[in-house]
């Protein structure tokens, strides 16, 4: 096992590319925009030396400390790896942390909202009321490529948003992604009433699902989406919920009945105040695919009534 490495070997392995080392290792990469998403581990995303992996909470830069983290060596390990190949170096621009501020590119925007309607109700299954409110209060909009733009507002303004596509592309995956720029903490939230409490998912289609399954239940709430398992983005928006002048008298972790959701939830269920938090898990893979299920045996249950009518009236 290596134990030792020279400052110099060090210092080459510190400026490797980040994205010619993974091209270079094998791993399935895609470009969106200005980032890079790993097609195995599609929350895994990679912007020049910095890595977030949000469904582990693995966030991080540097090529070395992404060695450590993917692929689980030492530090020697990473650095004679990194030292082995002759791997591009990474440029000066890749070292500027100087961030632009969001602009919302109202001009890809499309008038009418047909795609984007009938993709969240049709395929979906997103309540039809849920989905009108959502256009009247400006939170979704539709863009040239036939995406749904889920908008993230505070205060009236737009800091980010995510995009969801409707159709699958080449691959058969359907497009997914967060736009340049923004709030690094934000998400795509709804306000039920005068908010008191805070609901966590790991996606606005999820917040959403949840909302048609139990609409009567919610009440002077926010639901708002990590766009994955964002611990900053859980804190930030509980502050900004005090900020408003609003009392945060209960959190709910409604995150994906997996691994990684379960222990995201129960992680930070742990830190709070027993009687302040709770969790709230689908008995499906997530809160959609539990709509779905829970829309096909109403169905099936439509239809197995219209049989004993037709039984009965014979």
């Amino acid at each position: 096992m290596v134990k030792h490495v020279s400052a110099s070997q060090v210092e080459i392995a510190r400026n490797v590319d980040l994205i010619d080392y993974l091209q270079r290792k094998g791993e399935p990469l895609k470009r969106e925009g200005r980032y890079y998403r790993h097609q195995k581990h599609d929350s895994l995303v990679i912007k020049d030396q910095m890595y977030a992996w949000n469904s582990r909470e693995e966030k991080g830069a540097g090529v070395i400390n992404f060695a450590k983290m993917f692929y689980g060596m030492s530090f020697p390990e990473a650095v004679l790896d990194l030292n082995a190949q002759g791997y591009k170096m990474k440029t000066d621009g890749q070292e500027r942390k100087s961030k632009e501020p969001y602009y919302y590119p109202e001009q890809y925007e499309v008038a009418g909202k047909e795609k984007a309607k009938d993709y969240l109700t049709k395929e979906r299954k997103i309540h039809p009321k849920i989905v009108e409110w959502l256009d009247q209060k400006d939170l979704i909009a539709e863009d040239k490529l036939g995406n749904v733009i889920f908008k993230w507002k505070q205060r009236g303004e737009i800091v980010g948003a995510d995009r969801q596509g409707t159709i699958p592309m080449k691959d058969g995956n359907m497009f997914k992604g967060i736009d340049r720029n923004s709030h690094g903490s934000a998400g795509f939230s709804i306000d039920i009433g005068k908010p008191n409490s805070i609901y966590l998912f790991e996606s606005p289609i999820d917040a959403l699902s949840y909302w048609s399954i139990k609409q009567a239940r919610l009440q002077n709430t926010r639901l708002v989406s990590m766009s994955g398992l964002k611990r900053q983005t859980m804190i930030d928006e509980i502050k900004r919920l005090g900020k408003e002048g609003h009392t945060v008298r209960h959190v709910t972790f409604c995150t994906d009945n997996d691994k990684a959701g379960y222990n995201f939830a129960k992680k930070y269920q742990r830190v709070m105040t027993e009687n302040l938090c709770s969790t709230s898990l689908p008995t499906s893979k997530d809160w959609n695919d539990e709509l779905k299920k829970r829309d096909k045996l109403g169905n099936a249950a439509k239809e197995s009534r219209k049989d004993q009518l037709g039984i009965e009236r014979g």
